[in-house]
């Protein structure tokens, strides 16, 4: 997945297998084959978070669904975490772009989940769930509500000091705006966000969301930094 952020296309992720396993279909028939779960769970997750990233959300959809699958899928562990965090967002994206009701229903249970680890760690929780709640005003049609998440979100993720899902929050912001035509001030959180996915080093990421959105056009007119939150004031 780190391959697909910066852009780096030097990586031979197989080299280590000496010829063995040359692709991800070979890897997974081989875990497959040897009841190495755990390792066939791991490569749909990397898809999963390689699909998100990139934008690709019925991809990241499918490949979500079927890393579920798996026994150790709910076990404790990092990859859970992000795992959740971001099918919650994945879920939510696909009901606002009229996949089906279910799609609701799982976002919801997504955001259950991470209310409930906010109880135990609120500095690496906080800024996940209030992102999944603005993800679900959106999907309810409460601007209002969702824009002040959208918001407290990027204040949150930047006073933890991650970046990432700083320019995340922002990125999510924009799309939203953009939804519900207010151009100007949704290009302004892509820029922002463009500036925080290059600061975390996903040059890959941060041009895509520039050719994607056409930043090229908006930067002559609008400047990142008119962008203000409340803690600025």
């Amino acid at each position: 997945m780190i391959d697909s952020l910066t852009g780096d296309i030097s990586s031979t992720p197989y080299a280590l297998f000496n010829g063995k396993i040359r692709n991800k279909q070979s890897l997974l028939a081989d875990a497959h084959s040897k009841m190495h779960l755990q390792i066939a769970e791991a490569v749909h997750l990397k898809d999963f978070n390689a699909s998100f990233w990139m934008g690709d959300y019925i991809e990241a959809a499918k490949s979500s669904d079927i890393a579920l699958l798996f026994p150790s899928a709910k076990m404790p562990k990092v990859q859970l975490i992000y795992h959740m965090f971001y099918r919650g967002i994945v879920m939510f994206h696909l009901y606002r772009e009229g996949k089906g009701e279910k799609w609701l229903e799982e976002g919801n249970k997504m955001q259950d989940q991470v209310q409930i680890w906010v109880k135990n760690s609120k500095p690496i929780f906080e800024n996940k769930l209030v992102l999944l709640e603005a993800e679900h005003y959106a999907s309810m049609g409460n601007v209002v509500a969702a824009k002040e998440s959208y918001e407290l979100s990027v204040e949150l993720a930047r006073d933890n000091g991650y970046v990432h899902e700083q320019g995340l929050a922002y990125e999510c912001m924009g799309k939203y705006l953009m939804s519900i035509v207010e151009i100007r001030e949704s290009e302004r959180c892509f820029l922002h966000a463009h500036k925080c996915y290059t600061q975390w080093g996903a040059l890959a990421k941060a041009s895509k969301l520039w050719k994607d959105w056409n930043l090229g056009l908006s930067t002559e007119s609008i400047e990142p930094t008119t962008i203000k939150h409340q803690r600025d004031e």
